[in-house]
């Protein structure tokens, strides 16, 4: 390894662990009271599993392997009871509350995670996944909201789509990214050498 490189792969090791590394007590509950909760961040304070500060963008694979990782921590927390509505499963959940537990946290590693290109802990707080003290976890509950309103109330009345259409997730506008694209690339003329 190169002398230069060594910083960068230690950071990437931190960045990993800080994601994937829960101790039991601070693993999600079920609905009931909460013990061992640390003191709640500020709304804006980044948290472990989020994106790095600045303008450099997380690796995609890391950041999918952290997340996997951190959903799959807390599946073993709610073993036999996946097939169960979240909102009986998981505590303070507002929308998606009938979708099956299991379900719903493939949703946010998939739907949320990916289609955003963020962790889990630009939502939450890693550990009290039940609070609301980040701005991006109340920003995504009314993003849902839209989302079911479009996919019930508005594709339905457009008679000419294909029966067969996909329903609108966080992935048709986000991507990947935080924050949906409002342009495309040009298209641009193929040059003479690829004629």
């Amino acid at each position: 390894m190169k002398p230069g490189a060594v910083v960068p792969a230690v950071a990437a090791v931190i960045a990993v662990l800080s994601c994937t590394t829960t101790p039991s007590s601070q693993a999600p509950t079920p609905q009931g009271p909460s013990t061992n909760q640390a003191p709640a961040p500020t709304a804006n304070q980044p948290g472990p599993g989020s994106a790095p500060q600045g303008n450099r963008r997380p690796n995609p694979i890391q950041q999918d392997s952290a997340r996997r990782a951190q959903v799959d921590s807390i599946m073993r927390t709610i073993a036999g009871r996946e097939g169960q509505p979240a909102g009986t499963v998981f505590k303070n959940v507002k929308v998606l509350k009938d979708m099956p537990a299991g379900e719903f946290l493939k949703n946010m590693d998939v739907n949320y995670g990916r289609g955003l290109g963020m962790g889990c802990g630009n939502c939450h707080v890693i550990g009290q996944y039940d609070g609301d003290t980040r701005k991006n976890k109340r920003v995504a509950r009314q993003m849902q909201e839209m989302t079911d309103y479009i996919n019930s109330s508005r594709l339905p009345q457009i008679k000419e789509l294909d029966e067969d259409y996909v329903k609108v997730t966080c992935v048709t506008c986000h991507a990947g990214s935080g924050h949906p694209k409002d342009t495309m690339a040009v298209p641009q003329p193929a040059s003479s050498a690829a004629r």
